[in-house]
């Protein structure tokens, strides 16, 4: 129910493409800089990005679930990162980014 409620929220702004996209760069650069990974020292696939339910005093959230490949080592390590957004007067903001 909150997805549609999410889903039509956008909608009804004009851009809803954009939009969305907007929300998308934000929640990978908020991830990025979670976890590190433009020091050059790893590589990093994103698996699968979906609006999930917000924590309390948030609007909208996006789960990522990414692989991050070490190039010294070669080893994977797979992580999920809940990145929260509060509503502004014009647009969304990052409130925080979890990943475990």
């Amino acid at each position: 129910m909150k997805k549609l409620l999410v889903f039509v929220l956008l909608a009804a702004s004009p851009a809803f493409a954009g939009r969305i996209d907007e929300i998308v760069i934000m929640t990978t650069e908020s991830v990025e800089d979670t976890l590190n990974l433009l020091n050059g020292d790893q590589t990093y696939e994103i698996t699968s990005q979906d609006f999930t339910a917000a924590a309390p005093g948030n609007e909208l959230a996006v789960e990522t679930q990414l692989v991050v490949r070490n190039m010294h080592t070669g080893r994977n390590q797979e992580w999920t990162c809940v990145t929260q957004f509060v509503k502004t007067p014009k647009f969304f903001e990052v409130s925080e980014t979890v990943c475990k």
